[in-house]
């Protein structure tokens, strides 16, 4: 086990208007780069106290001790470093994966920044994690990431436990005003100033060993994210939003699944909304089977059977392994092995769909009820993009068009419509939601 633990002393000289008045000496092995950004983080602290009254001293001596970044490689250091952790009131995640080929992502390392400590978990060589899972599922913590929808089920599968309590920090973010979709380097940047490094973006995670500059990025990932995550709670408290934030990441903490049901899995075909719905019902079918073959077999949809050529075999009575090698997106390469199977599959589906087994069309709505739902959608739309405004917040981040569609189907005309729409949307919206003219009248 590697332990990397960093001291920094440093001197401000006043008076300090940037990182430029400091010195410092490092004991570690740390980039210019981080050490220019640790530096930045002491200088506004100096800032600080020259605001406060003791600009008249000569200098400020700051002993700076940040968080030891270990590597954890062997299973017996992965259960002392869980020991350790266990009374910690909550834990900065993130993790770093592979997903080209597969249709799961392949974990190469965990980061955990706890209890003082950022520990990079090498999941290539400890291939239980399970240990982990009393940590990641226990309710005495809070479990901290930025933007985690797929962390999630990647840390689902290697742990064997769902995580929570969660605090999204790039929900918080948000709803602290920040701008939806943050990213984590935006973040830090925003909050404290600090740039941080992104050689690494794009690397093999899963070979060993990882540089010293794979380390360095990966432990950037959680060093800050402890203290962005206390900034942004204060922020929330402030704004009277905490709570916002903690419903939906307990919302997304809930939908760790890999992908859609098979049944849904159609609407993610690019281009199959455009088609005449017979072609629709086949097309359904088949997108159903390739999710099941893709978790069955392991592999990336495209892989097995990307989106043109499902739609091109949906359009086609009758289909030979001839033709198939003209289709649009195959690739010998790819799907040569799995062309057999497609053709198999194509005449189950058109055999359920000719038979009834499947639907062709869902029921069409009349003129009416059309009328009525249009007229309930643009009444809310205009509620949340005023109500919005006033908060200063994106109108999707209020209420997105995902979320309005699941709680006017799941209201269908009868009682509150903010009653369906629940949590704290529903509160906010509430009564004044309920008066709108379109939705007096029902669905």
């Amino acid at each position: 086990m590697e332990d990397l633990a960093r001291t920094i002393d440093v001197v401000v000289k006043r008076p300090v208007r940037d990182e430029t008045g400091l010195n410092g000496n490092f004991d570690c092995d740390l980039s210019p780069h981080t050490q220019r950004a640790y530096l930045e983080i002491v200088a506004r602290f100096a800032r600080h106290f020259g605001r406060h009254g003791v600009r008249g001293e000569p200098a400020l001596a700051v002993h700076c001790r940040v968080a030891r970044t270990i590597s954890i490689d062997e299973p017996d250091q992965l259960a002392a470093a869980v020991a350790r952790w266990q009374a910690a009131p909550s834990v900065a995640l993130d993790t770093e994966f592979v997903r080209e080929r597969t249709f799961r992502a392949r974990l190469g390392l965990v980061q955990v920044a706890v209890a003082g400590e950022v520990a990079l978990v090498d999941a290539v060589r400890i291939t239980d994690l399970s240990p982990l899972g009393t940590i990641l599922g226990g309710a005495g913590s809070r479990k901290i990431l930025h933007s985690c929808s797929e962390d999630l089920p990647v840390l689902r599968r290697a742990t064997g436990v769902s995580l929570g309590p969660l605090f999204d920090t790039q929900i918080a973010a948000a709803f602290a005003g920040l701008g939806p979709s943050l990213s984590y380097a935006a973040l830090i940047l925003a909050l404290f100033g600090v740039e941080l490094e992104k050689e690494e973006t794009r690397t093999d995670w899963l070979r060993r060993p990882l540089s010293p500059e794979q380390l360095r990025y990966a432990a950037g990932d959680v060093e800050h994210l402890q203290e962005a995550a206390a900034e942004l709670e204060r922020r929330l408290v402030a704004l009277d939003r905490l709570n916002w934030a903690l419903e939906d990441s307990a919302t997304l903490a809930a939908s760790d699944a890999d992908g859609p049901a098979p049944a849904d899995a159609w609407r993610r075909v690019k281009g199959l909304d455009r088609c005449p719905p017979l072609v629709q019902a086949v097309a359904r079918g088949l997108a159903a089977w390739r999710e099941r073959e893709a978790a069955r077999l392991d592999v990336a949809r495209p892989f097995l059977l990307r989106d043109e050529t499902l739609l091109a075999l949906a359009r086609r009575d009758s289909v030979s392994l001839q033709d198939i090698v003209r289709l649009p997106g195959y690739d010998p390469r790819r799907h040569a092995s799995h062309a057999p199977r497609w053709l198999e599959v194509l005449a189950e589906v058109r055999r359920e769909v000719e038979t009834g087994a499947a639907s062709v069309e869902p029921p069409v709505p009349s003129a009416a009820d059309l009328g009525r739902r249009r007229a309930i959608e643009d009444a809310l739309g205009a509620l949340v993009a005023r109500r919005a405004g006033e908060l200063s917040l994106a109108p999707e981040l209020l209420l997105s068009r995902r979320q309005r569609d699941r709680a006017l189907d799941a209201w269908g005309g009868r009682g509150s419509l903010a009653a369906a729409i629940g949590g704290f949307r529903g509160a906010l919206l509430g009564a004044e939601l309920d008066a709108l003219a379109p939705v007096r009248a029902g669905g």
